[in-house]
């Protein structure tokens, strides 16, 4: 970061690099004249180049979470944006979130650590989170990129060093100060712009946190997603493993778990090795009569086994994986689309291809009409800027970068398989031994999507803590303590996360 100064504007000239080519942007800091100040809503007065401050005031909205300076405004092109700054007690650094799904709104308050920001402030620090550059009406809506290429760009990495920078801006402004340390975490599509940070911005952050990233947009959200909506609807347009669907949960579960529970070696009631496991549906019985809880339809048999299988072209030559055994009870969460409304994963599957799916928008590119023959190679055409594939991340770690990734076994939504073959490609083209000296993933059996859904083994751990410890005092993540939690019973069950390809281990 470079410093200008200048009688009437302090500037900040910053360079950017993106897909090979250099860009320098202006931020003027205070081009009034007005002198910064600690006091809260004074900040709304200040004018910064490419930042309009709609409101700053200060906030007390959990007796958990410290009195905060809450900021909302827009940074240009068009990102909105909250942070959230500690009015006392700031720990010195910076905690940026992506966004989730398709992004278009601003959730500082969700519950989880997934794209959430008051976990950080909890700890300490200035945080920001924001809507990925546009507005929607709900995560699973991407009509906003429609003919929207400016847009699209800013989604899919854009929109991180601009926020980074407008971040910085604001605690320098409030704290006289800049941060010690920068820190990146995201979940889902925030996993995937996680990667993209460490990628394609390799020293802004001095730590990531990639959650079930889907670092493959393209293909998980074209091909994947296209061939669940199609295995999954029926003649009459119906989701075949509907709301009813979800009595049969625990039916599945059990199958899963008594074919592939000791593949490990271990019967603990965790399925680490999903991909040395090809389930078999025929030991549940079939429906006979009417709607029963204890047997499987034909169209509840045959949508399981293609989901099982994964999407494959008439030549039977797969194209994308499948879901995982132990994934069953996060099925109708993401797909069990009722007559009145369709769940999360259905409409990031129909909202993909029309809007973000091709470089021109089509919208007869949509998930029922896709072809699995012709239309795979089409997708390619997005991958450059969406997919977060890069194994090159030899500038990252020459900044110093620590990455954390990690991804729940059990995700049915994002298909952790894609993160393994990632890190494979890291390893394979940086040397393992190398690579684990800045790179970590961590596999989290049973574990679903991005804490959408409580899991039946471990699912808490403070990835952001281990992240510090590594960062600060070189301290290496070679285990990651992870419990249950019982609302009534507080910790019911505990283990530990290793470093892949080792497993984790339950007590």
């Amino acid at each position: 970061m470079i410093y200008s100064s200048a009688k009437s504007c302090r500037a900040i000239f910053f360079q950017v690099f993106e897909f090979n080519k250099l860009y320098f942007l202006c931020i003027c800091l205070s081009c009034s004249g007005l002198s910064f100040s600690s006091d809260c809503t004074s900040l709304a007065k200040l004018k910064f180049g490419n930042i309009s401050i709609a409101s700053a005031s200060v906030d007390a909205i959990d007796a958990e979470l410290p009195v905060f300076c809450k900021i909302k405004g827009v940074v240009q092109p068009n990102i909105g944006f909250e942070a959230r700054l500690p009015m006392k007690n700031w720990n010195g650094k910076f905690f940026q979130v992506g966004c989730g799904g398709f992004c278009g709104l601003i959730e500082p308050d969700r519950a989880t650590q997934s794209n959430a920001i008051n976990h950080a402030l909890a700890k300490g620090y200035a945080a920001i989170t924001t809507d990925g550059g546009h507005q929607g009406k709900h995560l699973g809506d991407a009509e906003w990129a429609r003919n929207n290429k400016e847009a699209e760009e800013v989604f899919a990495h854009k929109l991180i060093p601009l926020t980074y920078y407008a971040g910085h801006d604001l605690i320098q402004a409030f704290y006289k100060s800049t941060p010690t340390h920068s820190y990146f975490s995201g979940c889902s599509n925030g996993g995937r712009l996680a990667a993209k940070a460490a990628q394609v911005y390799p020293r802004l952050f001095d730590g990531i946190i990639a959650g079930c990233p889907v670092l493959n947009l393209t293909q998980n959200g074209g091909i994947f997603g296209s061939w669940v909506v199609q295995s999954n609807t029926n003649q009459y347009g119906q989701a075949i493993l509907n709301e009813a669907f979800a009595k049969k949960v625990s039916m599945l579960e059990m199958n899963s778990l008594s074919q592939c529970d000791g593949l490990d070696g271990k019967i603990d009631g965790a399925i680490q090795k999903p991909n040395a496991c090809h389930i078999n549906l025929t030991d549940i019985q079939a429906c006979k009569n009417g709607k029963q809880d204890d047997c499987l339809s034909d169209e509840e048999r045959s949508t399981l086994t293609k989901l099982y299988r994964g999407p494959v072209n008439s030549n039977n030559e797969q194209l994308f994986y499948g879901i995982n055994p132990g994934s069953e009870r996060y099925l109708t969460y993401w797909y069990g689309d009722s007559k009145n409304a369709k769940r999360p994963g259905t409409l990031l599957a129909d909202g993909y291809l029309p809007n973000l799916g091709l470089p021109i928008d089509d919208n007869s590119f949509s998930a029922m009409n896709f072809d699995f023959d012709k239309d795979p190679d089409l997708l390619k055409q997005q991958s450059e800027l969406l997919d977060a594939l890069d194994a090159n991340l030899v500038e990252f770690q020459i900044s110093g970068g620590k990455l954390l990734m990690w991804h729940g076994l059990a995700d049915p939504l994002v298909l952790p398989e894609q993160t393994i073959e990632y890190y494979e490609k890291v390893t394979q083209q940086m040397g393992r031994n190398n690579v684990d000296t800045f790179f970590k993933l961590f596999l989290v059996p049973g574990m679903g999507h991005c804490w959408e859904l409580p899991s039946a083994l471990p699912d808490q751990m403070s990835m952001l803590s281990v992240l510090e410890n590594w960062v600060e005092k070189n301290i290496d993540p070679s285990d990651i303590p992870i419990t249950k939690l019982d609302a009534q019973k507080g910790i019911v069950r505990n283990g530990s996360l290793k470093p892949y390809p080792q497993m984790a281990i339950y007590n």
